[in-house]
Parts: structure tokens; C-alpha cells; sequence
């Protein structure tokens, strides 16, 4: 995974433009495994800010390249950019797309952690605007100084990316296995996560 910071290190410090405008800092690199009834085994990188959850960006393989993206939910943006492995790694600046803001009604409940053997769990629920239960995961959890939640929400969550989610304490999720609001049954796990120094600027 060192070789993997290293890459994408060296690989935006490639990244120069003459003029600026927005910023991104990003101290955690992510790597985890995801699974459903329809795509399992995935495997996906995300770099996140641990101060700040309103924005992330993904890493991913698209054919024969490395591609990225970040989700900016304040400004209602992503941006692309796109890794040519046959050209020295670089990063290329592709485009910034609007997005729509999709602040739903949902309600979120988590339950008293429950212990056994040093392993602890909460269960999560999401529910409706009439209050109910339309999600439902068991999260095998770590506490933690801050709070990492937002992990496992921007990597898995898709549908709840604008709505903001108060845990009763700081924890980061594991590993994590129920069932989404289409119904489908998930599946999570926490690969690897590390420090990275990384900025990232787009340009204007």
C-alpha cells in the first residue's frame, strides 16, 4: 500500500497548472472491499479528509487506466481527472460536472454496542420519512479519536452522500453486512487505511 501512496504522491505532485482555484487536503488513503449480489468482489481506494467529509475522492480502474474522481457536496461538483499508465503515470485534469444536491428524509438509529470476545458491534438503521425500516447493517466497529464514520458512509452509502449522520460515538466500521434500501444484500470490509500528505488543485 506504501507503493500505492507513493505512486499517487509523485503522480499529482505532476499535476501543474498556472492558475488555481479550488483546494483539496487529503490525510487518510482507504483502500476496502465491497460486495454485492450483482458486482462482488470489488475492490475500490478512496482519499479522504478526516476533518472534513464534504468531499472525497475515488480511485478506480476504467479498461487500461487508473481513473479518479472528487465529490465535492458543498459545492455540488465532481471533478475528473483521468491516469494515463502509459504516460509516466500522470494525472489529467478532464472536466468538473454539476450535481444534483439529494438531501432525502431519511432517519438513521444506531444501537447500544454490543461486545463479545474483543470483537464489538452496533447495528444501523436507515428509515423513512414515515419511519420505516428501509436499510438495516451490523457493523463490526473500532473506537477511535475521531470520528471515521464518514468512511464507510462515503465508500458505501451513495444514496445518503449529502445527509449528515450523527453516531453516538467515534468509531470507524470495520466490516459491515446487511441489506441497502434497494433491498440487496452488502457486504464491507475495511482492506487497509494509512496517512497521506496529499493537495490536490483544480484548476480554474
Amino acid at each position: 500500500m506504501k507503493t500505492l501512496q507513493t505512486k499517487f504522491t509523485v503522480l499529482f505532485l505532476l499535476f501543474v497548472s498556472i492558475c488555481y482555484s479550488q483546494n483539496y487536503k487529503f490525510d487518510k488513503i482507504v483502500k476496502n472491499s465491497f460486495s454485492t449480489q450483482l458486482f462482488p468482489n470489488q475492490e475500490w481506494t478512496n482519499l479522504f479528509n478526516s476533518e472534513d467529509d464534504s468531499y472525497h475522492m475515488q480511485i478506480y480502474n476504467r479498461n487500461d487506466s487508473l481513473v479518479s474522481r472528487i465529490f465535492d457536496t458543498k459545492e455540488n461538483q465532481v471533478h475528473y481527472f483521468h491516469i494515463d499508465k502509459s504516460d509516466s503515470l500522470k494525472l489529467y485534469f478532464m472536466e468538473t460536472k454539476n450535481m444534483s444536491k439529494n438531501v432525502n428524509g431519511n432517519k438513521f438509529e444506531f444501537s447500544e454496542i454490543k461486545e463479545k470476545k474483543g470483537i464489538k458491534e452496533i447495528t444501523f438503521k436507515i428509515l423513512n420519512d414515515r419511519d420505516k425500516k428501509i436499510a438495516k447493517y451490523k457493523f463490526v466497529i473500532k473506537e477511535t479519536d475521531k470520528n471515521y464514520f464518514s468512511v464507510f458512509k462515503l465508500s458505501a452509502l451513495e444514496t445518503q452522500l449529502f445527509n449528515k449522520i450523527k453516531t453516538p460515538m467515534n468509531f470507524i466500521v470495520l466490516e459491515a453486512k446487511g441489506t441497502n434500501i434497494s433491498g440487496r444484500f452488502v457486504k464491507y470490509k475495511l482492506e487497509t487505511i494509512e496517512d497521506i500528505d496529499l493537495n490536490i488543485t483544480i484548476p480554474k
